[in-house]
């Protein structure tokens, strides 16, 4: 079994966790230093060793990310309140969160941090309320009023713009003292409108301190297992070995936990190597790592196969959330839970199969189970493990077939699907490839791709035959929306750099044996026809620079003639 337990932050946490794998008790109770190995194989036989280890490991931990989400909120005023009235009333509302603000009349316009994400309500905002089914602006704006109103000052509030990057954060600051006048800070200090620049980069600064985000994994903690009498040094290796396949140039640390009867291996990893590379374990990683675990056991003569839920035609878990609900519904009849709850956290708790899953993949599950068996006979298992492998592939096999209204017969033969965009897989697929969507930079499109492309070959493995052909097409469609996506980030990476105007490269081909598509240089042409092909690029490029001057001079335009409006 292979597991993500935890993950540590900053160096306090990677501290805490490698002392907590790193100490077990003895049969007094009294804690004491266990053997951890790094990923050099050297021995921390002591607190200074450790001490020393952490030191180089925590180099590429991160800082928590900062929330630069700001929104710009107008109050209306009922009634008379004085300046000192309304200043200990914002300050009331918005609590310790950083804000300024600027009085006319009764008219109050606030520019301050939220923890809410801003990306959704500034496309709210651009898209108009009537035209948003998003009740997040009325959320904020009726929790706005309640603050105010505990505070003594009847208002009504209107969110009126909101931003969620630095850049932009800075920018709106910036305008927003720019086109008010005498405006305050949360302490009721005056701020200089005769350098609105300056004064909202020294405001910003002030209030960085206070833009606390989520932290990030800088590290993880994971569990290597195997059933009790697998030989122990055996596991470490195959750990080590996994780790260096699918971790390449993090740093890590090893521990066998001998106290208990399963053979435990405790690891803690970096989560981003000294190269950047950074570990994810999204649900498509987490079976490539079972898979490489299982893959390098069979290598050392232990027979495992890596499986997921639906392999097993198990129910699906249910959350602390379903288990407490149910269990005041059983104890207090006047609390209700709904129906699908219930069955959810019974049908776990008693073993049930997941019907579902039997008729649309039981092919594919029995073909899992008879591959388990071949791998059991290939080890050398014998007796009731492996007699109970081939039984339980036959039998799901045929439960199958029958609720299906098929004849039974092999596995390989019938395991079919009404189509692949019914497989289990197809809604981690979807999230994987809308993810690609979001990737910044060429480096992370690339990442993005590799798990996108990870998920379609194990999707691929458990297709049949009939469905391969338009799976195939499904795939190249997929790929060639991701490496379109990919040359985009190559040229605005280029063009960042000092490359603007040039044309816009064409994407890498997918196999090096074949060109890029519309590659003018492949094949050679002769003659006057070379030189035609020469300079019909040559005009593509000149043009596509003229239209990026032209592009960008009429941006720098719009810029100065709308520079008092506000982005959405």
């Amino acid at each position: 079994m292979f597991k993500v337990l935890s993950s540590a932050a900053n160096g306090k946490q990677a501290g805490a966790l490698l002392t907590y794998i790193g100490t077990r008790a003895n049969e007094q109770g009294e804690k004491r230093d266990i053997e951890i190995f790094t990923d050099s194989g050297q021995r921390l036989a002591n607190a200074q060793d450790r001490r020393g280890f952490l030191h180089g490991f925590t180099q590429t931990f991160e800082p928590q990310l900062e929330n630069t989400n700001f929104i710009e909120v107008r109050f209306e005023i009922a009634g008379d309140v004085t300046d000192e009235a309304l200043g200990e009333a914002l300050n009331a509302t918005f609590g310790s969160k950083p804000f300024v603000y600027a009085r006319n009349g009764n008219s109050v316009d606030v520019y301050g941090h939220t923890d809410q994400r801003a990306g959704p309500l500034a496309k709210s905002l651009a898209a108009g309320r009537a035209n948003s089914r998003s009740q997040a602006l009325d959320k904020i704006e009726a929790c706005l009023r309640e603050a105010m109103g505990k505070a003594g000052v009847r208002a009504a509030a209107e969110v009126t713009a909101a931003v969620g990057n630095e850049r932009k954060a800075q920018y709106f600051l910036q305008k927003f003292i720019r086109s008010h006048e005498q405006v305050r800070q949360a302490n009721g200090q005056a701020v200089s409108g005769k350098q609105p620049t300056k004064a909202a980069a020294a405001i910003y600064e002030q209030w960085r301190p206070q833009l606390s985000g989520r932290e990030r994994r800088n590290a993880y903690h994971l569990l290597f297992s195997a059933r009790a009498g697998t030989d122990a040094q055996a596991v470490l290796a195959i750990a080590r070995a996994v780790l260096e396949e699918r971790a390449p140039g993090h740093k890590f640390v090893l521990v066998h936990h001998a106290e208990t009867k399963h053979v435990h291996i405790h690891a803690m990893v970096q989560a981003r190597s000294a190269d950047g590379e950074r570990l994810t374990f999204y649900k498509a990683d987490l079976h490539a790592w079972r898979e490489a675990y299982a893959e390098k056991a069979r290598e050392h003569g232990i027979a495992m196969v890596a499986t997921r839920r639906y392999d097993h035609a198990m129910s699906r878990p249910y959350t602390k959330e379903h288990a407490g609900a149910y269990k005041r519904a059983q104890n207090d009849p006047r609390y209700q839970v709904s129906d699908k709850t219930s069955a959810r956290v019974e049908d776990k708790r008693q073993g049930r199969v997941d019907r579902g899953l039997l008729v649309a993949n039981g092919g594919a599950i029995a073909g899992v189970w008879q591959r388990t068996a071949a791998v059991m006979r290939a080890a050398g298992v014998t007796g009731q493990a492996m007699t109970a492998a081939e039984a339980i592939g036959n039998t799901i096999l045929q439960i199958h077939a029958h609720r299906a209204g098929e004849k039974p017969g092999p596995a390989a033969s019938n395991a079919r699907m009404s189509s692949f965009l019914s497989h289990p897989g197809m809604k981690e697929l979807t999230r994987l490839i809308g993810a690609t969507e979001m990737a910044q930079t060429p480096l992370e499109m690339r990442q993005k791709m590799a798990r996108v492309n990870q998920a379609l070959d194990e999707m691929r493995d458990t297709l049949p035959n009939a469905e391969q052909p338009r799976f195939e097409q499904y795939r190249d469609g997929v790929n060639d929306k991701m490496h379109d996506r990919l040359a985009r980030l190559q040229f605005d990476q280029q063009k960042g750099a000092g490359g603007g105007g040039e044309a816009a490269p064409q994407r890498e081909a997918r196999y090096r044996d074949l060109p890029a598509r519309d590659d003018t240089r492949q094949p050679e042409a002769s003659g006057p026809q070379a030189e035609k092909a020469r300079q019909r690029v040559q005009q593509q490029k000149d043009s596509a620079k003229q239209k990026g001057r032209q592009a960008e001079e009429q941006d720098r335009k719009t810029q100065r003639s709308q520079g008092d409006e506000y982005e959405r």
